[in-house]
C-alpha cells in the first residue's frame, strides 16, 4: 500500500464524523462546488452562502469551516499525489469515511481531476512572473581623488508581469554582489534539477 495521504489526527477524526453525518443527497453538490473553487485564492462560499449552507446541512459555522477545510485538504492531497481512484478510495477508508462519502468523493475526483490539475499547473505561487531580463555593464574609470580607479557595476533589469500589469525592477550589483547572487542562482538551479 502507498504511504498514507492522511494522518488520522483528532481534527481529522472530528471532521470525518461530521462529514459522515451529512445528507448523502446534498454531499455531491458540496464536493463539486469545492472543486470548482479549488484553484482560486478565495473562499468556497461567501458569507451569505455559508449561512444558508449551515442551515441546509444542520451544522454551525465552526463545523462547516472544518468540513470545508477537510474536504479541500482531501482534494489537495489527491491532486498532489495524482491519486488514482482506487488509491484515493483506500486512503479514505483508512480515516474511516463511510462508503457513501468515499464513493461520492472518488466520483467527484474522477469527474474533475483533469480540469483541477490543469488549473493548478497554471496557477503560480508568486503573484508576479519574470518575462524578460535586461542587463548592462558600467565602468566608472576615474574620480578626482583616485585617477586609476576602475569600478565595474552590473545593472540588471527584471521585467515582471502581474496579470495585465508589467513593472520593471532595476538592481545594481558590484562584482562581489553579482558573484554572490550568481552562486545563489546556481544552488536554486541544482535543487530544481534534483526534483526532475
Amino acid at each position: 500500500m502507498n504511504a498514507p495521504m492522511f494522518v488520522k489526527s483528532s481534527r481529522i477524526q472530528k471532521a470525518v464524523e461530521l462529514i459522515n453525518g451529512l445528507d448523502d443527497s446534498k454531499f455531491p453538490l458540496l464536493l463539486n462546488r469545492i472543486l470548482q473553487k479549488f484553484h482560486l485564492k478565495e473562499e468556497v462560499f461567501n458569507k451569505e452562502e455559508s449561512s444558508k449552507l449551515e442551515i441546509s446541512l444542520s451544522v454551525n459555522q465552526e463545523k462547516l469551516k472544518l468540513i470545508l477545510q477537510t474536504l479541500t485538504f482531501i482534494f489537495q492531497q489527491a491532486a498532489y499525489h495524482l491519486a488514482k481512484p482506487s488509491v484515493l478510495s483506500q486512503q479514505l477508508q483508512l480515516i474511516e469515511l463511510s462508503e457513501e462519502k468515499i464513493s461520492a468523493i472518488v466520483q467527484a475526483w474522477v469527474s474533475n481531476a483533469k480540469t483541477v490539475i490543469e488549473k493548478l499547473k497554471k496557477k503560480t505561487i508568486a503573484p508576479k512572473q519574470l518575462n524578460d531580463v535586461n542587463w548592462e555593464l558600467r565602468l566608472q574609470t576615474a574620480q578626482s581623488s583616485m585617477s586609476k580607479l576602475k569600478n565595474p557595476v552590473g545593472l540588471v533589469e527584471l521585467n515582471l508581469e502581474s496579470g495585465e500589469k508589467n513593472e520593471k525592477l532595476q538592481m545594481e550589483f558590484s562584482h562581489k554582489e553579482l558573484y554572490t547572487f550568481y552562486n545563489q542562482l546556481e544552488v536554486i538551479q541544482s535543487q530544481l534539477d534534483a526534483l526532475r
